[in-house]
């Protein structure tokens, strides 16, 4: 996947680094370097928010580094790009469709004899709520009319902006609600899809049903003020459908049974109900996330 150029290629000692050169410069490297040297190695992801300039009037960064790697990741890691390099290439290749992503300001990855020992990606913050917060302060109950108007206007186009996305061959490695970032401007809203290191596009000859996976990862959370009526409006928004065939009630029983099966292991929820009450926002069953 060709960068243009938007990026460029440097070398800082054992580092080789993808950069965007208006938005770079040697201070931001050495804060870059200062956050990387006290992260102590861990298996999962590490992001760190901090300003550069440092203080309150300095632009306001993310920065997600990568380091240990699994024996198998490792061997595979000699023969491809780091996480953090297929990140920033494939933020760039959604933003070149018209989707939203944070700017990728740079990425690195340091090697030693091929073999991969850190990588990172730097991102500017964006102006935005993740999709729990934004539906916290707009669409809990009680809603009067408007907003339960708009409420309705906002799931249509989350669910058509996610079948765009599949339709275009993009699968979003983890598509959480918090991975969803919402701007709200004069009435208006923008989605913004985060943390791309496992996203990935296939032709559109290429027979999958990984866009499934998506689904199941929405719609695993109880989220504020969405009812299981919303959950089956997004699904008809998504599929473009006004009533339902018999493929779409089994993809709706195999959503239902997935998202069961997930809650179950990852939040250790296996009650026998119906699934309405397992789903409801002030159920017995619901998890508070930010």
């Amino acid at each position: 996947m060709g960068l243009g150029s938007e990026y460029r290629v440097c070398r800082e000692g054992n580092w080789r680094l993808l950069i965007c050169p208006e938005d770079w410069s040697q201070g931001l490297w050495t804060e870059i370097l200062c956050c990387l040297n006290h992260q102590a190695p861990a298996h999962h992801p590490h992001t760190k928010r901090f300003h550069y300039p440092p203080g309150e009037h300095g632009a306001e960064y993310f920065l997600k580094s990568y380091t240990r790697s699994r024996p198998l990741g490792s061997f595979k890691d000699l023969f491809r790009d780091s996480k953090a390099f297929r990140s920033l290439k494939q933020g760039k290749a959604l933003s070149e469709l018209g989707f939203h992503v944070p700017l990728a300001v740079a990425a690195g990855e340091e090697r030693n004899l091929r073999f991969l020992r850190r990588s990172f990606l730097l991102t500017s913050a964006i102006r935005g709520s993740p999709l729990p917060l934004f539906l916290r302060e707009h669409c809990s109950l009680p809603l009067d009319l408007a907003a339960l108007r708009k409420k309705r206007k906002y799931l249509r186009e989350l669910a058509l902006e996610i079948s765009r996305l599949h339709q275009c061959g993009f699968v979003h490695g983890d598509l959480v609600p918090s991975n969803i970032l919402v701007r709200a401007e004069q009435g208006e809203i923008t989605f913004f899809y985060v943390d791309h290191d496992r996203t990935r596009r296939y032709p559109a000859w290429f027979p999958h049903l990984l866009w499934r996976r998506n689904l199941v990862q929405l719609n695993r959370f109880v989220l504020p003020g969405i009812s299981l009526q919303d959950r089956m409006r997004f699904l008809r928004f998504y599929l473009g459908k006004s009533s339902w065939g018999e493929s779409d009630r089994r993809l709706i029983r195999w959503l239902e049974e997935k998202t069961r099966k997930r809650r179950r292991e990852c939040d250790r929820i296996a009650p026998q109900v119906s699934f309405r009450e397992l789903m409801r926002w002030n159920g017995p069953f619901a998890r508070d996330i930010q």
